[in-house]
């Protein structure tokens, strides 16, 4: 009996511990490889070293640069991967070299071989792009400037690439998810002026 016991609270637990397991990886696979820097150079290296992406939206309530940085520092894995349509992203690299880039936001294909796309190619496809040749601004955590993608220039929900440019040629991408907006209405926003006035 007492043996008997003991198998059925030995199966319990491994069945618990099971689950624990299974709700950690299930965490992983809903990121898969979303937020992640990769390479896309012949070499298979980039002299990107770091990444950080940080929401701009005022209606959300989310970390400032500085306190990514700070709890997260600077690696091949941005910390934040989901914006919304319409809402702008401040871009954040890290590099080994002074050199400068160019980045584009086009809808992720799976199908393409971003490793062999051409400039060209990518400003006709591109929802949005940064000011080309630029250099990541190191007195703000590497600054790269403002992006979004925007329902006006053919953006909606799914899944993008943000990707870079050296010299005209790809060096990395990272890619990202853009979910509905949840952007208060401005009849909303005059609500709550109005309330606030009161």
């Amino acid at each position: 009996m007492i043996k008997r016991l003991f198998t059925v609270m030995c199966a319990v637990v491994m069945c618990v511990l099971c689950t624990s397991c299974f709700d950690e990886d299930s965490s992983e696979d809903k990121r898969g490889d979303l937020g992640k820097l990769e390479a896309l150079t012949p070499y298979g290296s980039t002299v990107i070293t770091g990444i950080q992406l940080e929401h701009q939206a005022m209606w959300r309530d989310d970390p400032e640069i500085e306190d990514i940085v700070k709890e997260h520092g600077f690696s091949n894995t941005s910390e934040y991967y989901e914006f919304e349509l319409n809402e702008w992203f401040e871009v954040y690299i890290k590099a080994s070299t002074r050199d400068t880039f160019t980045s584009y936001i086009v809808k992720y294909d799976e199908k393409k071989d971003y490793k062999t796309i051409t400039e060209d190619e990518i400003k006709h496809s591109c929802i949005d792009k940064s000011l080309e040749d630029k250099y990541p601004d190191e007195s703000n955590y590497g600054d790269m400037g403002g992006m979004k993608v925007e329902s006006k220039k053919g953006g909606t929900t799914g899944t993008y690439a943000l990707i870079f440019f050296r010299f005209g040629k790809p060096e990395a991408m990272i890619k990202f998810k853009v979910v509905p907006s949840t952007a208060p209405s401005a009849s909303e926003v005059l609500k709550e002026l109005e309330k606030q006035k009161k």
